[in-house]
């Protein structure tokens, strides 16, 4: 097919459409540019507190005997752990909340690289603990402040004597969503307060971080924020921080 070369009409009348693409085209790009640069927004931060209690307890009591001869040694450990079972007993713990851990035993002699020969007198030593995972949390404060009980009936307390329990609050689900309330409506009010002043209005979210639940001890020394959970402790604070970004609208 031949080809045949285009009118002067024809060519102006491409030129127009060409161009007015074109120049379309740039107005686009260039609103999209202006808007990008026009939007203005403020970032904010809503902080919520609230002081907690423990809600479960854990509590290991390790003790150790020794003797020359395997026998004598494990007698001892039994005489040990029947003191502390009745021990846990008078404090108001039930067997469902008490769990006697495994016993291990260690052979001094057995060490052939030892510099030093051990006193024969403590060539087995027997370790044993049990465990008291109990709701009771007051109460498991009240018997591990009562272990001199122990000692004074010849009970060996384990190496990581005093032995503090640890507690845990677990009801963090039961508090996060008036928490998160709480925070959003925070944000919201520093964000309400700088529009003000900057003479604009408040307009819809533009984008929302939630933040991280943090549990501290209450009392946590200098303002600790780690986030660490002292589980030393039964008077906790549980911190929530959100970021919250806002439009600002003139």
């Amino acid at each position: 097919m031949e080809n045949r070369p285009l009118s002067i009409a024809s060519a102006l009348l491409l030129g127009v459409l060409i161009g007015g693409g074109v120049a379309t085209g740039g107005y686009f790009i260039g609103e999209g540019f202006y808007r990008a640069r026009a939007e203005r927004y403020v970032t904010v931060k809503g902080l919520v507190e609230r002081d907690v209690k423990a809600d479960l307890a854990l509590w290991t009591v390790s003790y150790t005997s020794a003797g020359a001869d395997l026998t004598s040694a494990n007698n001892k450990l039994e005489q040990d752990q029947a003191a502390v079972l009745a021990f846990a007993s008078r404090h108001g713990f039930s067997s469902d909340e008490i769990a006697v851990q495994p016993t291990t035993v260690s052979d001094a002699f057995a060490n052939q690289f030892q510099s030093n020969r051990p006193d024969p007198a403590q060539r087995f030593v027997i370790k044993g603990a049990i465990q008291i995972r109990s709701v009771k949390v007051d109460q498991v404060r009240k018997a591990s402040q009562d272990t001199g009980d122990l000692v004074k009936q010849g009970v060996v307390l384990g190496e990581n004597y005093p032995q503090a329990p640890q507690y845990f609050f677990t009801k963090l689900n039961d508090i996060r969503p008036p928490m998160l309330a709480e925070a959003t409506r925070s944000a919201r009010a520093v964000a309400e307060q700088f529009a003000a002043d900057s003479r604009s209005r408040l307009g819809p979210i533009r984008r929302a971080n939630q933040g991280v639940f943090e549990i501290t001890s209450r009392d946590a020394a200098g303002g600790d924020r780690s986030g660490n959970d002292d589980q030393g402790s039964i008077d906790k604070k549980v911190r929530l921080v959100t970021t919250v970004d806002y439009y600002l609208i003139d």
